[in-house]
């Protein structure tokens, strides 16, 4: 059984030391939401809010855990990860009633019936990339009960959405390392 946790804590950061990490911020000129972060905060990803993110207590001692300061992504070739260290990742989903853009939690790949895990991109821009997914373009709506924060989505086909949200690209930029051993 430690033989067996052990393999899995070493291939989850193997597989982290070889993933190619990258922001995101979003561009919507003249608009609140220009140049904001995207961030991870309880299981959904945000414009203008706080990342929030977990290290356990016998990891943090080794040194081991990234600041948690800031999100990162990974991937972007047809499916796209949180950019972290915890065995087994989390995955980064559209779901699909709402359109909200969300990831899993740490050692769970429970998501809703139905959700996106596929159809992101990336494309080389000017000192930056774009993603993307087929399903729909991104999407910024206002959150009221979190003040000035915007959640982010992708407009799927069907879908009505308010005409407070803003349509934006996700700019991608590179990080060097993963952003959190894992996002809450």
């Amino acid at each position: 059984m430690k033989t067996t946790a052990t393999l899995a804590a070493f291939t989850g950061l193997l597989s982290a030391a070889s993933a190619q990490y990258f922001g995101l911020t979003a561009a919507r000129s003249a608009s609140p939401i220009h140049y904001q972060t995207l961030t991870a905060s309880g299981q959904s990803i945000w414009l203008n809010k706080d990342t929030s993110a977990y290290c356990p207590e016998n990891i943090e001692k080794t040194g081991a855990c990234p600041s948690g300061d800031y999100t990162t992504f990974a991937g972007g070739e047809s499916t796209l990860g949180m950019g972290v260290v915890v065995p087994g990742g989390q995955e980064v989903y559209i779901e699909p009633e709402t359109g909200a853009v969300k990831y899993t939690i740490a050692h769970s790949v429970a998501k809703p019936e139905g959700s996106i895990v596929t159809g992101w991109s990336t494309e080389a821009g000017n000192g930056f990339g774009i993603l993307s997914n087929e399903a729909g373009g991104f999407l910024a709506c206002p959150c009221e009960e979190e003040e000035d924060s915007w959640k982010v989505f992708v407009a799927l086909e069907g879908l009505e959405f308010d005409s407070e949200c803003l349509g934006f690209s996700a700019l991608s930029s590179n990080a060097t390392a993963a952003g959190a051993w894992q996002y809450n």
